[in-house]
């Protein structure tokens, strides 16, 4: 576009600027609406609030460095008071072949924006550059302008060209007919509007677009045309449905899990808690955890002070793991650090078990042990001094003649036997109390 096209758009503040920001061309919008003369050829700094100079800053880098294409930037504007009650839209995108930064800064005042229905033809370069479907419709749905990707859309879509004067009509799928001339009469009102819509075109399941309908006004500021606008967000949408059915899929796995799970912010605000969590909280405390409720709620405040610190040590990078006796109850405790994509603690991630059974059970086996020692002491011991005495009596049994000896001698062998079945009843009552029996 040559630069008296450029001069001649009076409804977009153009100049294009050096990879420093040095103004290199201005249009005559742009000298008019920030007041400098036709030579001026100072800095893009200059026309900006000085607050803004270091966001200024990142996004000139973001275009000359990663070639990124910046749109829809409000930047405050230096002089507040002329400019009190309007702001600029603007724009940036690199021009490969000169190594130049384009500006385009669309004005708006009150909400509204100020296009003027008679330079509205000479907006070619911002409508052939934008990755929007850009179509301007007038009154009665005729095409009056259309951008690049429009063309490339209605041609893949509908099997035709696009061209001026169309009735717009013949590219509205029919089922969609009476939702788009809703809107398109909300915009003739005056109104802005947007919403996200899957239109049945392309694959199986549709294509998902972000839809725009913009009045656009005249110079005297009546409503001439509406800027309608269709953005595929396609890849959005898949993306977004991927994250919505991992997040399904992973808060069923935490939900099945018997251990509490709790995630916390730095501030120990809660921001997830898992069924059991929840199921818990509600047994202890008597209420269900909501999302910002503080996590020290849901202590004993008799040990407070214990958890906060181990909250703290966990803030801190440290890792806590700890068992805490609730009356007849004990429960594991693991609080760990969360960290995000820069290695930055951002809170803390809390999981509780119970492990009274788990304790039950290691007491059990501490009395086992304990009866299996008690038991080798009895077998070395108790048992083997009466079962002695019966072998050394069985022995010499036949050698004695005297009746009554012999008499004794067998009532001695009863009573080492009878002592050795204590022993063993005992032995037998103690195993079956360890294993549960009676």
């Amino acid at each position: 576009m040559t630069s008296f096209l450029l001069d001649n758009i009076q409804s977009a503040l153009i100049c294009t600027l050096d990879i420093h920001a040095n103004i290199l061309y201005s249009n005559a919008a742009f000298k008019k609406f920030f007041l400098i003369d036709e030579t001026y050829r100072g800095n893009f700094f200059e026309v900006i609030d000085d607050t803004q100079f270091h966001l200024l800053k990142e996004i000139l880098k973001s275009v000359t460095e990663n070639k990124k294409h910046i749109k829809d930037f409000v930047l405050r504007l230096k002089d507040k008071e002329r400019h009190s009650g309007q702001k600029v839209t603007w724009e940036f995108f690199l021009e490969d072949t000169k190594n130049q930064i384009f500006c385009i800064g669309i004005v708006s005042q009150f909400g509204e924006y100020i296009l003027y229905a008679d330079n509205i033809f000479n907006l070619e370069t911002i409508l052939t550059t934008t990755n929007e479907s850009s179509i301007i419709l007038s009154k009665n749905v005729k095409v009056e302008f259309f951008s690049k990707q429009a063309y490339e859309d209605v041609k893949k879509f509908f099997g035709k060209e696009i061209k001026k004067g169309d009735d717009f009509d013949q590219y509205i799928i029919p089922d969609l007919r009476e939702l788009f001339y809703d809107k398109f009469n909300e915009a003739l009102s005056g109104n802005e509007i947007y919403y996200e819509i899957n239109v049945p075109v392309g694959p199986s399941e549709g294509t998902w677009f972000f839809i725009k309908f913009s009045p656009i006004r005249s110079a005297v500021g009546g409503i001439t045309s509406v800027l309608y606008s269709a953005r595929n967000i396609d890849d959005i949408k898949k993306y977004e449905h991927e994250l919505s059915q991992q997040r399904f899929y992973l808060k069923s796995m935490y939900d099945s899990v018997d251990t509490a799970i709790g995630v916390f912010d730095k501030n120990f605000k809660v921001l997830y808690t898992n069924k059991s969590a929840s199921d818990l909280i509600q047994k202890k405390f008597g209420k269900k955890p909501r999302k910002g409720d503080s996590g020290y709620e849901f202590f004993y405040s008799n040990n407070l002070n214990f958890f906060h610190s181990k909250i703290e040590n966990a803030l801190k990078g440290t890792s806590e793991i700890f068992e805490y006796e609730d009356g007849n109850e004990v429960w594991r405790f693991k609080i760990f650090p969360i960290y995000n994509e820069n290695l930055t603690i951002v809170g803390t991630s809390v999981h509780i078990s119970d492990i009274t059974k788990l304790k039950e059970y290691e007491q059990k086996i501490v009395q086992q042990i304990k009866f299996l020692k008690q038991l080798a002491w009895s077998q070395s011991h108790e048992l083997r001094g009466p079962l002695s005495s019966i072998l050394a009596i069985c022995e010499n049994l036949n050698l004695i003649e005297d009746e009554y000896l012999k008499q004794n001698a067998l009532t001695s062998i009863k009573k080492y036997s009878d002592q050795m079945d204590e022993i063993i009843k005992n032995t037998v009552a103690n195993i079956n109390r360890l294993s549960g029996d009676k």
